[in-house]
């Protein structure tokens, strides 16, 4: 009876109490946890501390709240909230495209949140104003949005196709243009030209002919304007966010930047999160302080404040019933990775995430949230890409059912959808290694979960960004997919999907697996070249060109040589008969006949093929240098391994130097795809100091290429560990000639851990010697440190790793490993030496000079041979 008074009695108080006076709040709270109504306590607690959530959310968003959409929205292109600044060549050769003469086709790539959209939309304005007419295409519209245009208008259009990797339709859209061109202009923005441009290029003749040109093959630039400061960018975007929000212009300061010019969204929303940071009421003394590095997770915050804010004023987050935030999260993700169509698809949408949730009352508040923007869409979405995957990634990760409910069972627009946002995901936040591995483990999930649908799966597989280091196997299990649903008659088809398998498995390090698939592709495409020998006979020369890297890489160099000429034989025809188109592949398979010589033993046959591919790289760098540099720099290194090889160290340098700068703006600005090449480099150099007498430099770029291999191989350790133990044992080279034998040490025996467990995994020849090298170029190391007694067993192993020499009768068959031998046999002597057991030293010595016909190169530093270089591929 008493209880039920206290309890009544505290109901009764909690009845007035929600607004009440601290003092009041605490009087019927206490009551009330004594007394059987302590339930009923916990669940008002719960609310009253979301509804002080809510009120703060319409405070900190009060100047939001006059706005269409959430604070994000500020930074979209067309609301051009910050005057447009920079970009004017690449903008002036838009208009000139757009104006003149040639391809009616136009490709704008980079990474995201570089400004491409921006870009767009500044040449959509332009050529509005100049008469033209200017529409956004929507996904699905391309195969009807010409005619549809053209019949509405006789100005010249301009169609922009934004996330053109992703338009599966897109090849509809560029067949009816190159039948009729006239009139028309079609921009292209995509994150990278990757595997869907390559099928793109391979329709028929008209579309290769408008295509030729399309594409220079750069990025565009990090930076938007090399005559202003990030510092003036941030500045002048803060004033500017601050007018539109009516508020104050706050003093700030950046923090967590690198030396590298950061991304014109980032900076801007540096800039807006200043404004926003200053209006929810910064204290403490001196200038706010903004990081940069962490930059999207902060708008973040603010974009869900502003979430709660409007949902609490819409009546929302009322009562029992009413939304919570984790649902208002949930819901907004959902939008970004499933954007519906129409009403209908949105409400079904909705349900899936909650079945409460579908009601008029909540979609009306989602469209104001996000309204429709220049899209096919009923309904706008989280933006920019880089915030809303950051949030997708987390809200997924967060709950398997919502999971569940998003990615299972996806039709085909969805399916695609989702696995490029997702694809993107992991690629955008690659250096953020928790963000990347649960984008991943969704992305997978995902293609896991599709039907077999060859359609469905070939659409999908085009979404995925190529090369990538973290997702290529992704792509190969949709690839053998593919191929278990292709027609058996389908020889193009199968050629295709074939030759993407292998260069898939080569890429994740399965050189042995690539074999099969490749030399079937080259047997189906050498049959088709009599159908149409310019596009077939290009497709057969890239199987055959990765054939030959394959091959080499086993340590099968001679095989690797026939497929390789073979393919420079083809692409030779192919430049007498379309020079402008073909010349660049010329200058690249040229580079891997060079490359294919110098690793079979022939170093002096390969200097003229890759003088000849820098000569042309070159050539071509002074009229496209971003679209050339990639392969110059190959070149480039290439040349220089093969000028170190025939005992030219001098002349080798200025080419891989020139190669490391190339390679450092490429990984910059896309370390997904070319910090490997960038970690070749770096070896390389380092090799080739060292054998210029500058040791200490060596080291230098050594250490950096370990660096950037742990980080690789921790991605991918099949295809980067034993990459990460050459550059090791080239370290520890330059370390051990600069006199640093303590550190050398640490390095050697890394190496020597990492080779031991690669040769238990992956037995022959090619690893064994590598181990070798590093076990006795360590034992050498030790002899110079008088410890002659403990370098003998390191120079028995190695002695016992080589013993598969003897069993090769052919000279050729030794040539190509013959470097690396006698520098093995060499180091193995001096232990012997001085262990004073000369005459077997002597003999070894006969061996080493044997191999290399009479000549061994040496380190100028030191008299003991080098680590040997590696190719570049």
């Amino acid at each position: 009876m008493i209880a039920g008074s206290v309890a009544a009695v505290a109901a009764g108080i909690f009845t007035f109490v929600d607004d009440s006076a601290p003092w009041l709040v605490l009087l019927a709270f206490a009551t009330a946890c004594v007394s059987p109504a302590a339930p009923f306590v916990s669940r008002w607690w719960e609310a009253r501390q979301a509804r002080s959530v809510a009120r703060q959310a319409v405070i900190e968003s009060s100047a939001l709240l006059r706005q269409e959409g959430g604070p994000s929205s500020l930074l979209a292109p067309d609301r051009q909230v910050v005057p447009f600044r920079g970009r004017a060549d690449e903008l002036d050769a838009l208009v000139r495209w757009c104006e003149g003469e040639g391809s009616p086709l136009r490709l704008v790539t980079g990474p995201g949140g570089v400004g491409k959209s921006r870009l767009a939309a500044e040449l959509k304005e332009l050529m509005t104003s100049g008469g033209w007419e200017c529409v956004a295409v929507g996904e699905e519209q391309e195969p009807s949005i010409l005619g549809r245009v053209r019949g509405a208008t006789d100005d010249p259009v301009l169609l922009i196709v934004d996330y053109a990797d992703t338009r599966h339709e897109l090849d509809d859209l560029v067949r009816q243009v190159a039948a009729d061109p006239v009139g028309v202009r079609v921009l292209l923005i995509a994150r990278s030209a990757g595997e869907w441009w390559q099928r793109l290029k391979a329709g028929g003749p008209q579309v290769r002919d408008m295509i030729h040109g399309a594409y220079d093959g750069a990025d565009l630039p990090v930076r938007v304007d090399t005559a202003v400061t990030d510092e003036q960018i941030v500045a002048d975007a803060v004033a500017a966010f601050a007018r539109q929000l009516d508020l104050p212009v706050p003093d700030f300061e950046l923090r967590g930047r690198t030396p590298a010019p950061g991304r014109i969204l980032d900076l801007h929303a540096a800039s807006l999160v200043a404004v926003l940071d200053a209006q929810s009421g910064h204290t403490g003394s001196g200038p706010l302080a903004v990081d940069v590095s962490d930059i999207l997770a902060d708008l973040l915050e603010h974009e869900q404040r502003h979430w709660i804010g409007t949902a609490d004023l819409a009546g929302l987050m009322h009562g029992p019933d009413g939304l919570t935030v984790e649902l208002l999260r949930q819901i907004v993700a959902a939008l970004y990775v499933a954007p519906p169509a129409d009403e209908h698809d949105m409400r079904r949408l909705l349900a899936r995430v909650d079945p409460s949730a579908a009601t008029p009352k909540i979609l009306h508040w989602l469209r104001d949230l996000y309204p429709p923007r220049n899209t096919e869409h009923w309904i706008g979405t989280l933006q920019p890409d880089r915030m809303a995957e950051l949030h997708l990634v987390n809200e997924l990760s967060a709950s398997p059912g919502l999971a569940a409910a998003l990615l299972d069972d996806l039709d085909g627009r969805n399916a695609r959808h989702a696995v490029a946002v997702l694809a993107r995901s992991v690629a955008d936040h690659f250096s953020d290694q928790k963000i990347r591995a649960r984008a991943l483990r969704l992305l997978d999930r995902t293609v896991s979960a599709l039907p077999d649908s060859l359609e469905l799966l070939r659409s999908v597989s085009a979404v995925i960004p190529y090369p990538s280091e973290v997702l290529t196997q992704s792509d190969l299990s949709l690839l053998n997919r593919i191929l278990g649903l292709i027609d058996p008659a389908d020889a193009a088809g199968r050629a295709w999907v074939l030759h993407d398998i292998g260069t898939r498995l080569y890429h994740l390090g399965r050189r042995a697996q690539a074999i099969e698939p490749l030399t079937e592709a080259i047997q189906e495409r050498r049959a088709l070249t009599g159908t149409d020998p310019i596009k077939h006979g290009s497709e057969l020369a890239a199987s055959l060109r990765y054939l030959g890297v394959v091959l080499s890489e086993l340590g099968r160099a001679h095989d690797a040589l026939p497929p390789t000429m073979e393919a420079v034989e083809i692409e030779q025809r192919l430049v007498r008969a379309d020079r402008d188109t073909y010349l660049p592949y010329l200058a690249r398979i040229l580079c891997d006949l060079g490359t294919r010589y110098h690793e079979a033993g022939l170093p002096g046959e390969a200097i003229t093929p890759l003088q000849e591919s820098v000569r042309i790289n070159e050539q071509l760098a002074k009229v496209d240098p971003e679209r050339t540099n990639p392969h110059l720099a190959r070149s480039l290194m290439n040349l220089a391994i093969a000028l170190n090889l025939i005992g030219r160290p001098a002349a080798a340098l200025p080419p891989i130097r020139k190669a490391v700068e190339i390679r450092r703006v490429l990984a910059r600005d896309n370390p997904d795809g070319d910090l490997v090449f960038l970690a070749r480099a770096l070896t390389e150099l380092s090799s080739c100091l060292v054998l210029n007498a500058r040791p200490q430099d060596g080291a230098a770029a050594g250490q950096q290429s370990v660096d950037i291999r742990r980080q690789l191989a921790e991605t991918n350790p099949e295809r980067h560990t034993a990459g990460l133990a050459l550059s090791l044992r080239q370290t520890a080279t330059a370390l051990r000639f600069a006199g640093s034998q303590a550190e050398a040490a640490l390095y050697y025996r890394e190496a020597i851990t990492i080779e031991r467990g690669l040769v238990a995994t992956h037995p022959g020849s090619g690893m064994a010697t590598a181990l070798a090298e590093s076990l006795t170029s360590y034992a050498a190391m030790l002899i110079s440190l008088q410890q002659p007694s403990a370098a003998l067993p390191l120079a028995h192993e190695g002695e016992r790793l080589i013993a598969w020499r003897t069993s090769e009768a052919s000279p050729a068959a030794l040539r190509p490993a013959a470097r690396s031998l006698s520098n093995v046999l060499t180091n193995i002597a001096d232990v012997l030496d001085a262990n004073e057991q000369t005459s077997e030293a002597q003999a070894h010595r006969r061996e080493a000079t044997a191999l290399l016909g009479g000549t061994l190169f040496e380190s100028p530093a030191t008299g003991l041979a080098d680590t040997p270089p590696r190719h570049e591929e």
